[in-house]
């Protein structure tokens, strides 16, 4: 967790500067896709058991999110007129992108699992078919054998 923390701050301090120095939302796209990805990245991994960071840690990052949060606020409300809610409504459909992206993956799991499920079943069949098969024709056989 804190090789992800380390990656989002240094991404804020990109994304702050850039901001700071004039540049619009529009041009940094992949800046803060990045931010709002290794953000993420950590919010799931705060709650999860793999997690290496303590309680204590993911509290302190929360309120260092709060904080940028603040400061990007800050720059996007002085770069430009509703620079902020611009900001807001790009994240909100980033985060439905990627739940959308999730649910569209579990999905596909779901159908390939299923389709394994049906070949595995069709495979059980016929190689119980084939053994009766086998069976019928050996009885045939000692049946007609003189």
């Amino acid at each position: 967790m804190i090789a992800e923390i380390a990656a989002a701050n240094a991404i804020f301090k990109v994304l702050s500067t850039a901001l700071g120095n004039g540049k619009s939302l529009y041009q940094l796209g992949t800046q803060l896709t990045d931010y709002l990805g290794a953000t993420q990245k950590i919010k799931d991994k705060a709650g999860d058991s793999s997690s290496k960071g303590t309680a204590l840690e993911a509290f302190q990052y929360q309120e260092t999110l709060r904080k940028q949060r603040e400061i990007l606020e800050y720059h996007l409300k002085k770069s430009r007129l509703n620079g902020w809610s611009d900001f807001v409504k790009f994240e909100a459909e980033w985060h439905r992108q990627r739940k959308n992206e999730q649910k569209a993956l579990e999905q596909k799991k779901a159908r390939q699992s299923a389709q394994l499920q049906n070949d595995l079943q069709l495979a059980i069949n016929i190689g119980a078919c084939l053994i009766l098969a086998m069976g019928l024709l050996f009885g045939i056989a000692v049946y007609l054998k003189p």
